[in-house]
This record gives C-alpha cells, sequence and structure tokens, in this order.
C-alpha cells in the first residue's frame, strides 16, 4: 500500500482475551496499526487486501472518512457496517473464539516484522486461516447477507471471483 507496509498472518491463539495481546503489543509500539479479525469472517488473502486497497484509495484521493481510526475502519468494512458496536459484536461477539487473522500496518517493515516475533508468543500461526472455503463463505452470507440470498441457487455462491468482488464491493460502500 504505497507507503504503509502489511504483514498479514492467522493465529490461533492459546487465550481467548486478545484485547490482552492487542494491548500488550500496542505497548511495545504505538505505531503499528493492529487489526485482529474472526477469522471466519475472512475469505482468504485477497478478501483483506481488496479492503485494505479501499482504505488506502481513500486516503490517496484524500476522501475523509469520519473513521479516524485505521484500525476500526477496518473492522467496519469486513463487518459491512457503519454501526461501531455491531462490527465489535460481529467480530469479537464469541467469547470462545482463539482464531483471528492479524493484519498488521506500519511504515517500515522491520517493526512489522519484530511485532509477528512478538506475536507468535501468543499462539501458534496458522496460515489455513486465512484461505477461502465454502464453510466461510456460508457463515458469512448466513451472518451478514441472510436476506439477501435465500438457499444456495445464486450464481454468485457458484462463483469465487463474483463472491470475493462482491465482498469487496459491499466493504467500500458500508461506511456511505
Amino acid at each position: 500500500m504505497d507507503t504503509l507496509e502489511a504483514i498479514v498472518a492467522g493465529f490461533s491463539f492459546f487465550d481467548t482475551d486478545v484485547r490482552n495481546i492487542y494491548d500488550n503489543l500496542k505497548s511495545k509500539d504505538k505505531t503499528i496499526n493492529i487489526i485482529f479479525v474472526n477469522s471466519k469472517l475472512v475469505y482468504g488473502l485477497d478478501h483483506i487486501l481488496g479492503i485494505l486497497k479501499i482504505i488506502n484509495e481513500e486516503d490517496q484521493r484524500n476522501i475523509k472518512s469520519n473513521v479516524k481510526n485505521v484500525e476500526i475502519e477496518f473492522l467496519l468494512r469486513i463487518c459491512y457496517t457503519n454501526q461501531i458496536k455491531y462490527a465489535l459484536k460481529s467480530n469479537f461477539g464469541d467469547s470462545k473464539n482463539k482464531t483471528f487473522v492479524v493484519v498488521l500496518i506500519s511504515k517500515p517493515e522491520s517493526k512489522l516484522r519484530n511485532t509477528l516475533g512478538f506475536l507468535s508468543s501468543f499462539g501458534i500461526e496458522d496460515s489455513n486461516l486465512i484461505r477461502p472455503d465454502i464453510t466461510k463463505k456460508n457463515y458469512i452470507l448466513d451472518y451478514f447477507f441472510k436476506d439477501k440470498f435465500k438457499g444456495n441457487s445464486h450464481m454468485l455462491l457458484n462463483n469465487e471471483e463474483k463472491y470475493l468482488k462482491f465482498l469487496i464491493e459491499k466493504a467500500a460502500i458500508s461506511l456511505n
């Protein structure tokens, strides 16, 4: 993303308290944006990159968002809402969840590598959490779009490229 660097990693954490992990990471370096996303909401790396591109594009075009925090804006977009309370509930509502995709954003890449190393002390990295699959597709559709699509007959469901495009377009308009 132009001058920003990002690392995306899936993690199975030892503890469900990701707020504690977030606070620990932020205490080491406040300049890094740290985003924890419930792994069930991530439909692949291209899904994450699409949302990051939206945020970056708005920044490049000087489109002012009401949300000043990249971490919150990302959560709002991946939860297809403009309501922070709903995004937090959608993302962190399962108190037993230990699997998250972590997005680290910073200018110097060296800071990202150090943070990723520190993050490893809280859990086990698992790249499978980033991969798209039918379970995630169904979860996202059921959780966010159940009123839009009845049954599995819609063409969107059978075409991975169209489905991903649909998710990114929904993320783009979620704050408008």
